[in-house]
């Protein structure tokens, strides 16, 4: 049977059965590879790319459909998402690979991390701890960083995990190594973290007080300005409570005096001197009220 690409694309995208895609992909793969990628992007609005993508696996052919999976991957799938990263792990494209992991974020975090930290290139064992970070596993990303000597990434991740336990650990380890200008730079990286007393302490051990001074300046200052302002909170209160006791204690100049009803007060007589008491035409006086 003749064959024209033009309309066998035309008429693939208007069948019914969906298996007819795939065996037309295994056409495409024996007779036509160069345009396989062509056909994927006529059959992608109604392909399952799970699918899709264990079929090329099963044949082995991944590499070839590379531009059909960057153009799918704004999907986020899984299986997209990891085919993909597997192309760019072989290719040792760690530019790509990072981009793709800040971007689309379906996909084994963990495994992929363990499969990179055992990676023979620096950049990739580099994302596996940035992606242990990600997933909050501070120490493993931290002592991963330690190994390769990725110092600044080292502090940087000790300083956004919050721990103080391992942002101590790091200066110690700064110290066993004898690295003492990364010591002096976790000071400041990890600075919320660290406690002075022991910045003290291993400073003075270590024969270290000029790195560590420029961290206890600023310790001090920060130290004095609470006091200060404690000093001026507390002189303030003083003031007030003094206030409150000067002041001269006041009752109310009007209250209201509640007079008792004609029940309430029996056999009042006319008081001398004042006249009787006046009521309105048709009132009844009550009796024993005068």
């Amino acid at each position: 049977v003749a064959w024209k690409e033009a309309l066998f694309k035309d008429v693939i995208c208007k069948v019914a059965n969906i298996e007819l895609y795939y065996k037309s992909l295994q056409f495409y793969l024996d007779f036509r590879p160069m345009l396989i990628n062509d056909l994927l992007m006529v059959l992608t609005p109604r392909m399952d790319h799970t699918r899709a993508v264990n079929f090329f696996k099963k044949v082995n052919h991944l590499p070839l459909v590379k531009p059909y999976l960057r153009s799918v991957q704004s999907h986020n799938n899984k299986a997209i998402n990891e085919a993909l990263n597997d192309l760019l792990i072989d290719e040792e494209d760690y530019n790509g690979l990072r981009a793709s992991i800040d971007a689309f974020d379906n996909f084994d975090n963990i495994a992929l991390a363990q499969r990179l930290e055992k990676h023979e290139l620096i950049e990739f064992r580099r994302i596996a701890a940035y992606l242990y970070k990600g997933n909050n596993r501070w120490q493993q990303s931290v002592e991963l960083c330690k190994r390769d000597k990725l110092y600044k990434d080292a502090m940087l991740y000790a300083a956004e995990s919050r721990n103080c336990a391992t942002a101590e650990d790091l200066i110690h380890w700064f110290l066993e190594i004898g690295n003492h200008e990364c010591f002096a730079a976790c000071l400041f990286m990890c600075y919320d973290l660290l406690s002075p007393d022991v910045v003290l302490e291993l400073a003075w051990r270590h024969n270290l007080i000029d790195f560590a001074m420029p961290y206890m300046v600023q310790v001090m200052k920060e130290y004095i300005d609470k006091v200060n302002k404690l000093a001026v909170s507390e002189a303030e209160r003083k003031d007030q409570e003094e206030s409150k006791q000067d002041q001269p204690i006041v009752f109310g100049a009007d209250q209201l005096m509640l007079t008792a009803g004609p029940s309430m007060v029996p056999n009042m007589g006319v008081v001398p001197g004042m006249p009787p008491q006046q009521f309105p035409p048709g009132y009844q006086m009550q009796p024993g009220y005068m």
